[in-house]
């Protein structure tokens, strides 16, 4: 059975994305394509406030922060900030490229800390930091911003992954000072999953000859190359899934339509409705209040049932799937997504709403239903509709 996704990606696809995607591949080659290529990347670019090159890399979002890894920090020393299960995914990946690798780590519904940033940097110097900006497992937005000026107060690169955050959170590369940005098509982009997206400062491309090379697929000199030498023809090194590319285009073509901070600002009042009616129900937010994503919530439970038992009743009731945590989180987080603009939809949230308090009322728990809808369906401040 198909269950409608409401997990903190893949999305639920709009139907204009889902035509372009559908239909036979083109040729991933060619003036035809390449002109598309570039004109894609270039609009990647712009979304995440960059002048920089934009590289749209066949698997995840993973085969990204692994390039970003391979091509500026092989042998060189990194900080990663953590605070959570992708903080650290985040290290190993680090790890695997360089042996002089620190971990600063915060509890788990604990956003990073700047002033603890900035100790670590007073205390030693390191080339690259990394970070996530959504952490996924627990849905804590951590300040982004904050940390980058301390992180260039002390000369290091900034590699940012913002695989949950791109188009949903506000994002500025240059503006903000981030030299990497890494994410991927499947959340806010809104696309079938395939694609892995990382944008780099221009000027760091010229830099790479410093880091010796250990990788080929991963490796940006590779695929700098192929765009340099290639560049009419076929300015990528490897087969690209050009039916991906194309849905990714039409979300791009979207979001420029609708605008970007339009976007953001209505994952912003669908979160924050969201986890009011929640509280209504007497559940508890994970993350700490200012510090919510607002792609999804984790929420939890306080020991009042298990989350599995709830995932497994709104798949079987209302044909919604969300998704549980990880680690010790299992027992007693869940995960709800809503990054893409169908997840969002009143007639959803409210199927989703109801099928928990009918779940919690069948464990004697009350709940106020009709007051948690209410908060849930307010028209938006600009008085548009969702």
């Amino acid at each position: 059975m198909k269950y409608f996704l409401m997990i903190p990606g893949p999305v639920e696809i709009a139907d204009e994305i889902l035509d372009a995607y559908q239909g036979q591949p083109v040729a991933h080659y060619g003036p035809e394509w390449t002109k598309e290529y570039l004109d894609i990347i270039k609009r990647v670019s712009k979304i995440l406030g960059s002048e920089g090159m934009t590289f749209l890399m066949p698997g995840s979002g993973s085969i990204c922060l692994d390039t970003a890894a391979a091509s500026f920090c092989t042998s060189k020393r990194c900080l990663v900030i953590n605070n959570g299960m992708f903080g650290d995914r985040l290290y190993n990946i680090v790890s695997a490229h360089t042996s002089d690798v620190e971990i600063l780590k915060f509890p788990l519904n604990v956003p990073a800390d700047p002033d603890a940033v900035k100790k670590a940097l007073s205390e030693r110097e390191y080339d690259a930091v990394f970070m996530t900006h959504v952490e996924t497992s627990t849905s804590v937005l951590n300040p982004v911003k904050e940390v980058v000026n301390i992180v260039k107060e002390h000369g290091a690169l900034f590699v940012l992954d913002a695989i949950s955050s791109a188009v949903i959170e506000k994002l500025e590369m240059d503006s903000w000072g981030i030299d990497i940005t890494v994410t991927a098509c499947q959340k806010g982009f809104e696309c079938p999953a395939g694609l892995g997206i990382i944008t780099v400062r221009s000027d760091l491309l010229n830099a790479l000859q410093d880091t010796p090379a250990t990788t080929w697929y991963t490796d940006l000199r590779v695929w700098c190359d192929f765009y340099d030498k290639w560049h009419d023809w076929h300015p990528f090194p490897v087969t690209l899934p050009t039916n991906t590319i194309m849905a990714l285009k039409k979300s791009i073509e979207i979001i420029e339509t609708e605008g970007l901070s339009f976007r953001q600002r209505m994952f912003g009042e669908i979160s924050s409705r969201l986890r009011k009616a929640l509280l209504s129900f007497g559940l508890e937010m994970y993350a700490p209040e200012g510090h919510h994503a607002h792609g999804l919530t984790a929420a939890s439970t306080g020991g009042k049932f298990d989350p599995s038992d709830l995932l497994g009743y709104l798949k079987k009731t209302v044909g919604i799937q969300i998704s549980g945590s990880f680690g010790d989180l299992k027992s007693h987080v869940f995960r709800i997504g809503h990054m893409s603009k169908k997840q969002c939809s009143n007639i959803i949230l409210v199927s989703l709403l109801n099928g928990i308090a009918l779940f919690m009322r069948s464990r004697g728990l009350k709940v106020p239903l009709e007051e948690a809808v209410g908060m849930l369906i307010q028209q938006p401040q600009d008085g548009g509709m969702l």
